[in-house]
């Protein structure tokens, strides 16, 4: 039986050594590995750094496995052009559908907006967890990227399946071997089910607490609880099939932490305008990394994750993240 890797392991793969000293990934959310299949019993215990953060969180994108290869974008930014998500608007400009307000001034600010625009939003379940998505990275003048729409099964004996965009905009078909809805979605190093979300805290304190609970199992560091919590918040509220209350509570989580700051308006990937927040985290050989968060403030929705430093950027940009009760559709149906 083959090992499933997803996108952003490829993105690991494709970093060259140099620009990592010690050759692990730089950023434990954008360059993480789903879980091999021997790792899949259970939490492990005594791990070292690299593992801690590697799998925090994220929808698995195991199914692209090796076929799929990261395709040069020829409309990619020209060299020293800032990535996606970087392009500042000038003044308190106002958002699309948040005309009657300011923009929030701190990350804490803009995080319990966004926490109080997705308290209210309706509880929602379904057959299939999907989840379409854009990975790309950009080393120096070239960009690269991939789209996938992954359909992630939420009931037992459902399969998964993951469509892959080609360049001719048609999509193929990868299968998603040893997927179930007992594994297919990754936090906090382990693979965890949708009953797992719903039964996460709804109180900001209580949920980081859970989530420190479950780093003791992946072997604790000390120093790297903040790195840890911030990702898994990130984790919760991008994409991962978590109930609104949790992903509020998520969002509250992340206004207390200390150190996230708020980079003002940007652009992500495709286009969309939000507002950033970020932290900076020196990993094992010294090099800095930001990894931000894009949210559209008028909605409470997270647009992107997106990592710099070291020479390599990446993001991924949900297109979209929905719940749907139909069968599993066809390549060809797919637009």
């Amino acid at each position: 039986m083959r090992t499933h890797r997803d996108t952003l392991d490829l993105l690991a793969e494709a970093r060259p050594a140099r620009l990592t000293p010690d050759h692990s990934p730089a950023d434990p959310v954008a360059l993480m590995a789903y879980p091999r299949q021997g790792d899949r019993q259970g939490p492990t215990r005594g791990l070292g750094r690299r593992s801690i953060l590697a799998g925090v969180g994220f929808a698995a994108v195991a199914a692209v496995a090796a076929a799929v290869v990261l395709r040069p974008d020829a409309s990619g930014p020209p060299d020293g052009t800032a990535l996606p998500g970087n392009t500042a608007l000038p003044g308190n400009t106002a958002l699309p559908g948040n005309t009657a307000t300011k923009d929030p001034t701190t990350a804490s600010g803009l995080l319990l907006v966004a926490a109080e625009h997705t308290a209210t939003s309706p509880a929602q379940s379904g057959r299939y967890w999907v989840v379409r998505a854009v990975h790309g990275q950009k080393q120096g003048s070239v960009t690269r990227n991939v789209t996938d729409e992954q359909w992630l099964a939420t009931r037992a004996g459902d399969p998964s399946v993951a469509f892959v965009k080609d360049p001719a905009g048609g999509w193929t078909v990868r299968s998603m071997e040893a997927h179930t809805a007992a594994n297919n979605f990754l936090l906090a190093g382990q693979p965890r089910s949708v009953a797992q979300f719903a039964a996460l805290p709804t109180q900001p304190n209580r949920l980081e607490a859970q989530l420190l609970d479950w780093y003791g199992d992946t072997g604790r560091l000390e120093g790297d609880e903040k790195s840890f919590l911030f990702y898994s918040g990130v984790a919760i509220v991008l994409d991962l099939p978590a109930p609104a209350p949790v992903r509020a509570a998520a969002y509250r989580m992340l206004a207390a932490m200390p150190g996230v700051a708020s980079l003002g308006r940007v652009t992500d990937s495709l286009g969309r305008t939000g507002i950033a927040v970020a932290v900076t985290r020196r990993g094992d050989g010294g090099t800095e990394r930001q990894t931000r968060l894009i949210i559209d403030p008028a909605t409470g929705r997270a647009l992107a994750q997106e990592s710099r430093g070291g020479g390599t950027d990446t993001y991924t940009t949900i297109e979209s993240a929905h719940w749907s009760d139909s069968a599993l559709p066809d390549a060809a149906e797919l637009r």
